[in-house]
């Protein structure tokens, strides 16, 4: 059983989920802002980090702030399968919402934008849920 465990510097404003014990794992820059650690033998996600987290959860005029995952473009075929996958399991889309734009038919590209912090984490950041 996964147990969430968070640490938040405000300094830095980075805010690390950790979703099981901390051990040696795979780590992908998804965005400038976001990178996940992955367990290759597990297929399973270790932690995500979340660099300048409140800028991240700030919402638009038009709704949630969303990213590019220029990340995945540096992956083979099966790295990008295996990351998705897991951006699209539990516990990593509780807190990453995934999907494509299409500009062109041939060209989609994913994006990410963060779900509303459990109440956990607004607590730890001073911040209304």
């Amino acid at each position: 059983m996964q147990t969430e465990r968070y640490e938040y510097d405000e300094e830095t404003d980075v805010l690390d989920v950790y979703f099981d014990e901390n051990r040696p794992a795979w780590t992908i820059e998804l965005t400038s802002n976001v990178l996940i650690a992955i367990d290759r033998s597990t297929e399973q996600a270790v932690s995500l980090t979340l660099l300048d987290y409140t800028e991240l959860i700030r919402r638009t005029e038009w709704g949630p702030r969303s990213f590019p995952l220029t990340g995945l473009a540096h992956l083979s075929q099966q790295e990008r399968r295996l990351v998705l996958s897991v951006l699209h399991a539990p516990p990593v889309n509780r807190w990453l919402d995934v999907s494509s734009v299409h500009l062109m038919p041939d060209s989609p590209f994913a994006v990410t934008h963060l779900e509303a912090p459990p109440p956990s984490v607004a607590k730890l950041l001073a911040l209304t849920a």
